[in-house]
């Protein structure tokens, strides 16, 4: 016999977690105040079919109507555990008795009186597949019920049911039983069985079962199969229920919040081993632990949005995992998703995210105060002499600064004015180099060189980049990118490991960024 089926609660006292309602069913019976119709409601293995046996035994029971049977009695011992079941207690699975001609046949058996026991009692499980017909054949034998004729309905869905049905039972909602009391129920089986299960264990058994009784056992029978010795270890679990190691899961979203994008792909391809929904689950599960933890301690908000922005994303991203894709490909697309926030700085997140990340077109400094026409006036100085001082401009700028505006990445600039302001038209190679520009070392690349040619140039001096690559290609802004130009925008930039904003900083000394 299956745990739950072993520990199946055969009084009120034995359910746990529903107090509320045994307490109201007892003190009911107690007082004589029995209803012809009840309604139990609530998530699954969380009691209602267990609770309708135990009531159903609890009034025909030889020494009642009790709320404590006597468990000696034909009536009692049928409705135990183990037991073969009453006549007088028809259990129906109305989800595949759900038609009029079912209805119909119900109402019949209702017209006869019970063979041997008080009450004629008809538990209707997943009641709430019974369909409209259905229903409608019921009421009038749920609303006048004939004497010693009980109904007892138990559903999931308590919206579905009928309302001129639903408005004739005594309705109670059950509810998933919480954790504490889970676990101290698990112990007590754990004990009985002769199994030795730490903290560790039970919170793992606790979280999969979700708040079902039933889900709970199941799983802790699962363990208890394949557990080697008395002892469950808490590795051996975590294998068997194909969880995902705490440290896989904490190291990659580390990676993703330090934008550390080599070490994010490689510990996503490990989450590869691994079930989409467990990998899913746990990642979700950790950034709603970190999203706690930091609105309590009240730390900077932008850690807050990114942490919003790759729960909407990795939501939205788990429908790719249902495709034929492989999991793999899944997982660079979700992991080049979750660096897009990093690579681009966003400072918060919409309240719908949309598949591709929404990502700023630019890293350039913007002009102000307004946009400047195309086809302007060109600047009063020579173009020749404007040329040589943006050789200075580069000639000045650190080393791992230069290796994105060498000739060989911009080979053509130009230069338009107009409304006093003069732009530099940097033509780049390729798109990827311009993206590379705009990207590379957490965005700081156009705010140095843009300095650098305020300090050369003047103030009213500003880079810009042109809409056309010197390869004919037109470069596509960031936020429009798909996710597989993201992808492998991504990973060309990961190869040239570049430095931190601090370091670069430090190798700057202050030519270009002042203080």
């Amino acid at each position: 016999m299956s745990l739950y089926g072993k520990y199946r609660p055969e009084t009120f006292p034995e359910v746990i977690g529903q107090d509320l309602i045994t307490s109201a069913l007892s003190n009911a019976i107690d007082n004589s105040r029995i209803s012809q119709a009840y309604l139990f409601s609530g998530p699954r293995g969380c009691g209602k079919t267990s609770c309708a046996r135990i009531l159903a035994r609890c009034l025909n029971c030889a020494k009642g109507p009790t709320s404590h049977p006597c468990g000696e009695c034909e009536s009692c011992i049928e409705l135990g555990r183990g037991g073969s079941g009453s006549l007088d207690v028809m259990e129906i699975d109305a989800a595949s008795h759900n038609s009029v001609e079912d209805a119909r046949s119900l109402r019949e058996q209702v017209q006869f009186s019970p063979l041997r026991d008080r009450y004629k009692i008809f538990i209707l499980d997943e009641a709430h597949m019974i369909s409209t017909q259905g229903f409608n054949a019921l009421l009038k034998v749920v609303e006048e019920p004939p004497k010693n004729t009980i109904f007892i309905f138990a559903t999931t869905a308590p919206e579905k049911v009928l309302a001129t049905i639903r408005s004739r039972t005594v309705h109670y909602s059950f509810k998933l039983v919480e954790a504490g009391v889970m676990k101290k129920h698990l112990r007590d089986v754990c004990a009985k069985e002769g199994v030795e299960a730490g903290d560790e264990v039970l919170d793992m058994v606790v979280k999969q079962g979700r708040g079902s009784v039933r889900d709970c056992l199941s799983v802790l029978e699962e363990l208890i199969n394949g557990r080697f010795g008395e002892e469950l270890d808490p590795e051996r679990c975590r294998k068997i229920l194909g969880l995902l190691p705490s440290e896989l899961v904490e190291g990659y979203l580390g990676a993703i919040l330090k934008s550390e994008a080599e070490t994010a792909y490689d510990l996503g391809e490990k989450m590869g081993d691994f079930e989409p929904s467990a990998m899913m689950e746990a990642l979700l599960e950790s950034i709603r632990e970190k999203l706690v933890e930091n609105f309590k301690k009240g730390e900077e908000e932008k850690e807050a949005s990114q942490l919003l922005f790759m729960s909407e994303s990795i939501k939205d991203y788990s429908s790719l995992f249902k495709l034929s894709l492989s999991q793999s490909l899944s997982l660079d697309l979700l992991t080049s998703k979750l660096l897009s926030f990093s690579l681009t700085g966003s400072q918060g997140v919409s309240p719908k995210i949309s598949p591709s990340p929404a990502l700023p077109s630019s890293s350039f400094p913007a002009p102000s105060p307004a946009p400047l026409p195309r086809k302007a006036a060109a600047p009063s100085q020579n173009k020749e002499e404007l040329k040589e001082k943006w050789k200075k401009v580069l000639s000045d700028l650190p080393e791992e600064v230069k290796e994105s505006v060498v000739e060989e990445k911009i080979p053509d600039i130009d230069f338009e004015g107009g409304q006093g302001r003069t732009a530099i038209l940097l033509t780049f190679a390729t798109p990827l180099d311009q993206h590379a520009f705009a990207l590379r070392l957490n965005r700081s690349i156009p705010k140095i060189v843009g300095e650098a040619v305020k300090k050369e140039f003047g103030p009213n001096f500003f880079i810009q980049p042109a809409k056309r690559a010197a390869n004919g290609e037109v470069v596509t802004k960031v936020k429009d990118m798909s996710t597989e130009e993201l992808s492998m925008l991504s990973r060309e930039m990961i190869k040239e490991k570049p430095l931190s904003v601090e370091e670069i900083a430090k190798k700057v000394e202050g030519k270009v960024i002042e203080g």
